[in-house]
């Protein structure tokens, strides 16, 4: 029907990894407003001076930390369905850009609650069972300038694996909602007290939210 005003969401589930790690969020921004207008599709723009597609993202992650679950919506003025945005916007990006999923939305941004890491660490002297007396009771930790705050408070699951003299994987489900939110870092810094690190890295694995389903 002609003259109808059409506004549909959808939510990009992407990866972001190999030298895609290196984009900033401000140049992630650029990324997809190009991409998603070479990939064809009409975009809804904000009103004003300098009107910019209508996008929005999951919280920034650090410079460097590969993701397997990053989200952005994008509102679109024309009749698509998710499989026809998925296959019109899937070869667009550059390389590291992997998209993954393309649905509507089930809730908002805000409604996430916790998301899971894998911190690959290296670390002089470091074994499996140091790491589980470090992590035992509370662990107080500088927060920002001037504030303290429990670790224990901030992490719903943490768990370490690896041989002796092997590089260890630590895996850890943190809150990272609006109320309580945890840089995996931290943990980083925690273990740096006591220990030489030598390398490591980290990959967001998944998102959740207050029932600990994967958040939609």
């Amino acid at each position: 029907m002609s003259g109808v005003n059409i506004n549909k969401t959808f939510r990009i589930k992407f990866e972001k990894a190999g030298v895609a790690k290196y984009i900033s969020h401000l140049d992630l921004q650029r990324v997809f407003s190009r991409s998603l207008t070479r990939s064809g599709i009409e975009l809804m723009y904000s009103e004003g001076f300098n009107p910019r597609p209508k996008i929005s993202f999951v919280s920034a992650i650090s410079l460097g930390v590969e993701s397997l679950c990053e989200l952005a919506d994008i509102k679109i003025a024309e009749n698509l369905t998710e499989t026809q945005v998925f296959e019109k916007i899937k070869n667009v990006f550059p390389q590291g850009i992997n998209i993954r999923e393309v649905y509507e939305p089930k809730t908002d941004f805000k409604n996430i609650d916790r998301t899971k890491y894998n911190i690959f660490i290296t670390a002089d002297g470091f074994a499996v069972e140091d790491f589980n007396k470090l992590f035992e009771g509370d662990i107080w930790f500088e927060k920002k300038p001037g504030t303290t705050a429990n670790l224990k408070d901030y992490i719903c699951e943490i768990a370490i694996s690896g041989e002796p003299r092997e590089n260890k994987l630590i895996q850890a489900v943190v809150k990272t909602n609006p109320e309580l939110y945890l840089n995996p870092e931290n943990i980083i810094k925690i273990i740096s007290v006591k220990y030489t690190i030598d390398d490591y890295s980290i990959q967001k694995v998944e998102i959740y939210d207050k029932n600990n389903r994967i958040f939609r």
